[in-house]
């Protein structure tokens, strides 16, 4: 793999072959772009985040928490205050609060009323890292960064406050779930998520007239510690009575008033306990009075109220209601009907409907549309505003716990449900854990096919991918079929789909870590030589995002591995690799030690392009060391190799370097006839980095005025046949 033009080409495919360039070192001018962007696709901001859109807050359903809201706004309009976090425990209403102050300042901006200028909704996802929630924030109030990724961690995050502090473009950004990003659902999750202090310090500072909306479990600060704290905390613990008696009946409960408030007084306010008690009422059909003072169900009210009402909902589901929850407790992310129903039924709604197979979906219809209706499951807008749906996280935790355990009316010899027992501690024999883990992973499996199913109808080819969002559905499958134990049949799929090297050029770091972390042990086990191969990728990119130990961790794996079983051409790629990031930190002994002992490796196993990058790589250590005609010599090597293999998007960056080696001489003509040749290529290429090239030529412009610049282009062009010819083919091809 590799980082960029003046960072060498690390390597770490499957076929052993180089990973393209993602950065330029410092030798590229800062200098700001004025040539035209690449326009980036409009729909790629939704990646790395489960909605953009609010939860309903219909007023028929929903409380309005008026007073809630206004106490919010007005710690909203403290000057000293840049964000303000809704804190609660899980069912509370934080989202549903958060929401309804989103939707009143969208109301207010649409009827010409104060308003922030933008409004921009994220929900936090399990598998988000922090630069996908700056990438999005930064599409949502208009100026999406396609480089963004390539970025420095402290970079992105200096970006994000400069656009929230512009002048006249002021902008409410609400983070949901935040507690996702700070205690991540899954094991592997919390692999390449991001810096988080830095975006957590960033909240400490002034944001200018703009303001940061965040509902979590908890404060990730320790307050004492802050002297003047610019996050403020609301807790949201309850409800109060009469918003507890509306809810309840507005949502169809009916009972004599003391009923109605006996429910609120035994759910303590709790908005999920209510919503769970309302829907149970719905799908049981029973009286309130008898589920107030029934014996049968006096144990539902004692304890742990929430939990004993999900497990007397799971109770009163039908064989596909369950079948419904059960499927959607697999999904991560908020999913179209099409994926639930492929989940439990193995085929598609398309194919069961060519088959006349029309009864079942029917069925399922119904089901979602009433378990929808009750609140069971909760309804979200997709990024194409199609309808979407998932649990809430009580729910999909309790069921995901007890999955497929059979507590339905139909597998219980009672009459009630299975209520805990308080004087027998719960606890599952090792069969029947072992049973839970295989139906989970048989459930993974089936979700992965779906999406994998989604790849053929969504995913681009892959030529004409351009960003993360064109490989989510591919993206998605990898992270189910890893956690349904097919963690080999993953590793086929991610580089028979290209991710390894595409991901690498749209800079999306963190979340190649975090795809190949999920297969290596302790989460996974791959064949030795692709465990190898994927460790020293690991390695590279941990060392790309700056975590040197962790990058020296699976480096130092991936060569014990490689040379335990003799895979020397591994070994090679491992110490490019690794010797790449020596280079970059300066430590030029150890870099040139890995290049050499690379080579020698290669002398027993010939790989023209792998010595291309060594060649490459040595050129960058003698320019930095001065040695200009060995840095030529080098380059001019990898050039004629990189050709010679048709490498187009390697051929545009040796050539850049090239050039800058050219225009560090003072051979301007020169340079800038092959720093122009390098540019169209990776135009052609739409390489994302090519606007740091760009940069540095408005510099030179600007150092040396238009006019001299404009007549240096000209003689450059006009010479520039001639300097190509010297290593590259006569068509100019690479």
């Amino acid at each position: 793999m590799q980082r960029g033009d003046q960072q060498g080409n690390n390597i770490a495919n499957r076929d052993l072959a180089p990973l393209p360039s993602t950065n330029y070192n410092t030798v590229l001018s800062q200098t700001p772009l004025p040539v035209t962007k690449t326009q980036a696709n409009p729909l790629a901001a939704a990646f790395g985040v489960n909605a953009t859109t609010p939860p309903s807050a219909d007023p028929q359903t929903t409380m309005q928490r008026a007073d809630e809201i206004n106490t919010i706004q007005r710690m909203f309009g403290d000057t000293q205050t840049s964000a303000v976090m809704i804190m609660g425990a899980p069912g509370t209403g934080k989202s549903t609060l958060a929401a309804l102050i989103y939707r009143r300042l969208q109301m207010a901006k649409n009827t010409g009323l104060s308003a922030p200028k933008h409004l921009v909704w994220l929900t936090i996802g399990t598998y988000s890292t922090l630069p996908d929630i700056i990438a999005n924030i930064l599409a949502g109030v208009g100026v999406p960064d396609n480089g963004l990724f390539l970025l420095k961690p402290e970079q992105q995050v200096s970006a994000l406050l400069r656009t929230l502090r512009r002048p006249s473009e002021n902008a409410l950004i609400v983070l949901d779930q935040f507690e996702l990003l700070l205690h991540p659902e899954t094991n592997q999750g919390v692999a390449g998520r991001g810096v988080l202090p830095l975006f957590l310090d960033m909240l400490q500072t002034d944001l200018g007239m703009s303001r940061i909306l965040l509902t979590g479990y908890h404060s990730p600060y320790d307050e004492s510690k802050i002297t003047n704290p610019r996050v403020r905390s609301y807790l949201v613990t309850r409800i109060s009575l009469p918003e507890g008696v509306a809810l309840l009946q507005q949502r169809g409960v009916h009972g004599t008033p003391e009923e109605v408030s006996f429910v609120w007084q035994r759910c303590a306010g709790h908005v999920y306990a209510l919503v769970l008690c309302s829907a149970l009422i719905r799908l049981s059909g029973m009286l309130l009075n008898h589920l107030l003072n029934s014996p049968d169900y006096r144990p539902l009210w004692s304890g742990d109220v929430t939990a004993n009402l999900i497990i007397a909902i799971h109770y009163f589901l039908n064989p596909t209601q369950n079948a419904i929850v059960h499927a959607l407790s697999l999904f991560h992310e908020p999913v179209p009907k099409a994926g639930i129903f492929m989940t439990i039924i193995g085929d598609s709604i398309e194919s069961q409907q060519q088959q006349g197979k029309m009864d079942a979906i029917v069925a399922f219809d119904h089901e979602l549309n009433l378990l929808t209706q009750t609140g069971i499951i909760q309804n979200i807008a997709s990024s194409d505003d199609q309808p979407a749906y998932t649990l809430h996280p009580l729910l999909r935790q309790y069921t995901t716990e007890h999955f497929m355990e059979d507590i339905s009316q139909q597998g219980q010899a009672g009459n009630v449900p299975p209520w805990p027992d308080k004087n027998k501690p719960s606890s599952q024999s090792a069969a029947t854990e072992e049973q839970r883990q295989s139906a989970l992973m048989a459930g993974h499996v089936q979700v992965a096919s779906y999406y994998e199913h989604l790849i053929k109808k969504q995913c681009p080819p892959r030529a004409q991918r351009t960003g993360l969002y064109d490989v989510a559905p591919i993206i998605t499958t990898l992270r189910h079929l890893c956690l349904g134990h097919r963690w080999q049949y993953a590793c086929d799929l991610l580089f028979y789909e290209g991710l390894h090297d595409s991901m690498v050029q749209w800079g999306a770091w963190n979340t190649l870590i975090g795809l190949y972390t999920a297969m290596l042990p302790p989460f996974g086990t791959l064949k030795p030589q692709d465990e190898g191969m994927i460790a020293s990728h690991v390695g590279t990119l941990y060392g790309r995002i700056g975590e040197q130990q962790q990058s020296k961790v699976y480096f130092d794996q991936a060569v014990a591995l490689q040379r335990r079983i003799g895979d020397q051409h591994g070994e090679a790629i491992t110490l490019t690799n690794q010797g790449e990031l020596l280079r970059i930190r300066g430590e030029l002994k150890q870099a040139r030690q890995n290049f050499e002992t690379c080579l020698s490796l290669l002398s027993q196993h010939p790989d023209l392009q792998l010595v291309s990058v060594v060649y490459h790589n040595l050129g960058l250590i003698s320019q930095h060391e001065r040695d200009y005609g060995n840095a030529y010599s080098y380059y001019i090597e990898a050039l004629k190799i990189a050709a010679k293999l048709h490498h187009q998007h390697y051929t545009g960056m040796v050539l850049t370097n090239l050039g800058m080696l050219l225009y560090e001489q003072r051979q301007h003509q020169q340079a800038l006839a092959v720093l122009f040749a390098a540019l169209q290529i990776r135009q052609s290429l739409k390489d994302p980095t090519t606007s740091l090239l760009e940069r540095f030529l408005v510099a030179v412009e600007q150092k040396m005025g238009s006019e001299k610049y404009n007549q240096l282009c000209l003689e450059a062009l006009e010479i520039q046949p001639q300097v190509l010819s010297q290593f590259v083919e006569n068509d100019g091809k690479a």
